[in-house]
């Protein structure tokens, strides 16, 4: 039976329709990641002159437990209305519903114990910051519930593809939630400046996704709508657990071993290497998991999406990790001051593990578009138990030697999470290879230019000036730009043009001829 010449133009158009605005929806995450890590990179540089090691130190501690709450409060339900090709106002009455009373109940048990989980996470050592982590703790509880609240407009914005406004919506929170401690810390409220900055802009987002979505918060359970969304729920919660213990762990065990000084050069470490690693990636892959969950049984189609996704991220992450690793020594010192050297070596170290998690995570959105959540636990599982056999014993020397469990612990997370998904999926070995060719080739190019400029000159610039971090930049530039020019990848023009909200040479030329 031969295709309807109607029906194959329709397909076409639609998905030519999803594509642009899949293409809209990066390029306003990525808008959203600029503004949002702009402002978190400021705000970092300034605190970091007001505040102290043990002030970032007890955040540290205080997220161990928070971020654990988080999942309490949100149960995977919220994906679930992304997801589903189908949802009526049953699935959102009850995922409201849900959310509001587990995020209750988690805050009401952070509130009354409080002062056990401080002792819990705190060093012997620091017992006198005990009652300061027990306040936190209570008080930042108030975040539950601002998150419950807002999860399921954020999430019907998602499904309906409107990524302006909730990028616009993230923009002014993440604004709010990162510049707004710098006011607090200059009136010497110490890490309650960091809390309070986090409480104003969760509050900001309540208030503006109600108003873009325009949905009315209702109470209900539906016994059907409940047995619907708890079937996916209950794995990506599971899977959220499994990414908590992965985030958080080595926060838990450097705090026991090595004490809330450590803790802070190492929270600023890893910060500093996952926050542009992790806006970038993550935001990408909220447009991702609406876009491929409507094209979730097109195969060819999901493998053609991943290869671009994977080539664009990594050329984005790649590069900029090899930066890092490089500029470090003189980074950290003209940016936070002297008193933070002891963060260079792990930075350096785990800026290869924010490499590889980059192209680990474009695996995540596929996984949850295709139904396959318990296949993404189970892998990060396995990932899990490695990272936290290795921190229990590299933990009681130094955070350098936790910083190559990292990276050793992400390199295998890479292999499992891939091999797993190839096991259940068309994509191969190859379609990694051939998506990690062109920033692979072009951080290598960034390595040995970058090399030769800092052994330079090193003969008349010290190794930690801010010239040095200006000659290294120089040089990492010209050699991203450079290696395009030789190579002439047509996955970097893809990205610039993406990033400047213009169509490639090849698209141009297609659509031409297509007129």
């Amino acid at each position: 039976m031969k295709n309807n010449p109607l029906d194959l133009e329709g397909k076409k158009e639609k998905a030519k329709s999803l594509s642009g605005q899949a293409r809209k929806g990066v390029i306003w995450t990525l808008l959203r990641a600029v503004s949002s890590q702009g402002a978190r990179f400021i705000a970092s540089i300034v605190l970091a002159r007001i505040l102290f090691p043990e002030d970032f130190g007890i955040m540290g501690i205080v997220l161990i437990v928070t971020r654990f709450a988080q999942r309490l409060g949100n149960f995977g339900f919220a994906q679930v209305l992304v997801q589903q090709k189908l949802i009526d106002e049953n699935h959102i009455r009850t995922t409201f519903t849900l959310n509001l009373i587990l995020a209750a109940l988690t805050a009401t048990l952070i509130v009354v114990f409080a002062p056990q989980l401080a002792n819990f996470v705190t060093n012997a050592k620091d017992i006198g910051h005990v009652a300061t982590v027990t306040e936190v703790l209570r008080v930042i509880s108030i975040s539950f519930i601002l998150i419950s609240l807002y999860a399921v407009p954020n999430s019907l914005l998602k499904r309906e593809l409107k990524f302006k406004q909730e990028s616009l919506i993230g923009i002014a929170g993440g604004v709010v939630r990162f510049l707004s401690p710098i006011g607090f810390a200059l009136y010497d409220f110490g890490v309650w400046s960091i809390v309070y900055g986090m409480l104003l802009g969760d509050l900001i987002q309540v208030i503006a996704f109600y108003s873009y979505s325009k949905w009315k918060p209702r109470l209900g359970l539906n016994r059907e709508a409940l047995n619907n969304v708890f079937s996916f729920g209950i794995w990506m919660n599971m899977q959220s657990y499994v990414q908590y213990f992965y985030k958080n762990s080595a926060y838990f065990f450097v705090s026991k071993f090595l004490g809330l000084g450590m803790l802070g050069f190492y929270e600023r470490a890893f910060n500093l290497m996952n926050t542009p690693r992790k806006r970038v990636s993550d935001m990408i892959n909220s447009v991702l998991l609406a876009t491929y969950s409507r094209i979730q049984d097109e195969e060819e189609r999901l493998i053609s999406a991943m290869r671009k996704v994977m080539g664009a991220v990594t050329l984005v992450t790649f590069p900029l990790m090899t930066w890092l690793y490089f500029a470090a020594p003189s980074l950290i010192p003209l940016v936070y001051g002297p008193k933070w050297v002891q963060t260079i070596q792990p930075l350096q170290i785990m800026s290869i593990s924010g490499l590889i998690e980059s192209a680990t995570m474009v695996f995540y959105p596929v996984f949850l578009a295709k139904g396959l959540v318990k296949n993404r636990t189970k892998a990060h599982s396995y990932v899990l138990v490695v990272l936290l056999i290795s921190l229990f014993f590299t933990a009681q020397h130094s955070i350098v030697m936790v910083a190559w469990a990292v990276v050793g612990t992400s390199l295998f997370g890479f292999f499992i999470n891939a091999n797993e998904y190839i096991r259940h999926s068309g994509w191969t070995w190859k379609d990694n290879i051939i998506s990690l060719r062109p920033a692979l080739l072009i951080s290598l190019s960034m390595i040995v230019v970058m090399y030769l400029s800092q052994y330079l000159a090193l003969n008349y610039i010290s190794f930690n000036s801010p010239i040095m971090l200006a000659i290294i930049s120089l040089s990492a530039a010209m050699a991203f730009f450079g290696s395009n020019f030789i190579f002439k990848f047509a996955a970097v023009d893809e990205v610039l043009k993406l990033l400047l909200g213009k169509k490639s040479a090849k698209k141009k030329v297609k659509e031409n001829s297509n007129a």
